[in-house]
C-alpha cells in the first residue's frame, strides 16, 4: 500500500437536468487536475450528473447507464480512482442516493447508498443500510454522502472496518440552515461543515475528502425552480492536522493534497482511538 497518496476534491457548479453539460464539466475539470499532477483519487460532488431530482425521477440512473460509463472511461484515461459524486439510482420501484468508487481499470469496486437522508429527500428516496470498505493499492476506502457527515457513528463503523480514507460527495446549501442563519448568523452551515470534516478525520485517524457543489444550487420543483447558494467549503482533512487544503468559498475549482499515511500511523500510536473504538464495539 502506497505511503503517499495524491488526492483531489472537486467543487463544481451543477446544471439541473443537463447531463451533457455536467459530464463535459467533469471531463474538463479532471483534465485540468491531471495537467497539474497525476492524482491517485478524485472526488466529485453529490448529484453532479443531474442535480437533485425530487420531481424529475425519470432522470434516475443505474450503474449501467451512460453517465456512469463516462466516469469509468475517465478513470481509465487518467489511471485514477474516481468517486463519481452521487446519482439517484432506481432499483425496481425504489430510489436511492448512490455513490460509486471506480478504479483505474474502470471497474466499479464500491457502491454506497446514502444511509442518512436529508429531510426533503425522505419524501422520495429510500435510505441505504450497508456500510462497506474496499481495499485498494492507495488505501482502504469508504464512502459517505453529505448529511451522513453529521453522524459520527457512521464514520466510526468505517474506521472499525479499517478505512483510512473516507470520501464525502455533498450538495450542501445555505438554505439547509434556514431560520438558523437569521438567528445565529450567515455562516452557520460553513461552520458546521468545517468542524465536522476535521472532527471526522481526527477522531477516526483517517483522511476525509469533502467535495461540494459550487455557485448556486437550482432544484426543479413542481411549479418553480428553487435556488440557494452552495456553501462550497470543499476540503481535505487529515489526522492530527485537521483541514489541510480547502476552497473557502463557493467558487468552482479543485484542491489537491499529497497525503502521508504515516499521519494515521502516528495518530494511532499516540492516541489509540481505533483500538478503543474496536474494544468499545462502536
Amino acid at each position: 500500500m502506497k505511503r503517499h497518496v495524491t488526492v483531489a476534491a472537486v467543487q463544481m457548479s451543477i446544471e439541473p437536468l443537463n447531463i451533457e453539460a455536467n459530464l463535459k464539466k467533469t471531463s474538463n475539470l479532471l483534465e485540468q487536475i491531471h495537467k497539474s499532477i497525476s492524482c491517485d483519487l478524485v472526488v466529485f460532488p453529490e448529484d453532479c450528473i443531474t442535480g437533485p431530482i425530487p420531481h424529475n425521477l425519470d432522470y434516475s440512473l443505474n450503474i449501467t447507464s451512460q453517465p456512469i460509463n463516462h466516469f469509468q472511461k475517465l478513470a481509465q484515461i487518467y489511471r485514477t480512482h474516481i468517486v463519481a459524486g452521487s446519482f439517484i439510482e432506481k432499483k425496481q420501484d425504489q430510489y436511492f442516493n448512490t455513490s460509486l468508487l471506480i478504479n483505474p481499470e474502470g471497474k466499479i469496486i464500491l457502491t454506497y447508498q446514502k444511509n442518512n437522508l436529508w429531510h426533503p429527500e425522505r419524501r422520495y428516496l429510500k435510505k441505504g443500510h450497508t456500510i462497506d470498505v474496499v481495499e485498494t493499492e492507495i488505501g482502504n476506502i469508504g464512502l459517505i454522502i453529505c448529511w451522513d457527515l453529521a453522524f459520527p457513528s457512521l464514520c466510526n463503523k468505517l474506521a472499525e472496518k479499517k478505512a483510512d480514507i473516507i470520501c464525502c460527495p455533498a450538495y450542501w446549501t445555505k438554505d439547509d440552515g434556514k431560520s438558523l442563519i437569521k438567528k445565529y448568523g450567515n455562516m452557520t452551515e460553513e461552520t458546521m461543515v468545517n468542524v465536522l470534516c476535521s472532527a471526522r478525520a481526527i477522531e477516526n485517524e483517517l483522511m476525509l475528502i469533502f467535495s461540494n457543489g459550487a455557485g448556486t444550487a437550482k432544484i426543479p420543483l413542481k411549479t418553480r425552480v428553487f435556488s440557494s447558494k452552495q456553501i462550497g467549503q470543499s476540503q481535505i482533512c487529515a489526522p492530527i492536522l485537521g483541514k489541510v487544503k480547502s476552497i473557502d468559498d463557493n467558487s468552482e475549482g479543485f484542491v489537491i493534497y499529497k497525503y502521508d499515511r504515516y499521519l494515521s500511523r502516528d495518530a494511532e500510536k499516540n492516541y489509540q482511538i481505533r483500538k478503543d473504538l474496536v474494544l468499545a464495539g462502536l
